[in-house]
């Protein structure tokens, strides 16, 4: 049986590059883009 921790589900997806990064970062591990902004896009869906 495989555990999946619950933040692993809740990945966010980079408004610049598109990676999907892990929602506790505040910048893309890809390009460095700023995370927080994307955070407040998905909340509000």
């Amino acid at each position: 049986m495989c555990f999946r921790p619950p933040s692993a589900a809740k990945s966010v997806k980079c408004p610049s590059c598109g990676m999907f990064n892990p929602p506790t970062l505040e910048k893309c591990k890809k390009c460095g883009a700023d995370m927080t902004k994307a955070k407040n896009v998905t909340s509000e869906k």
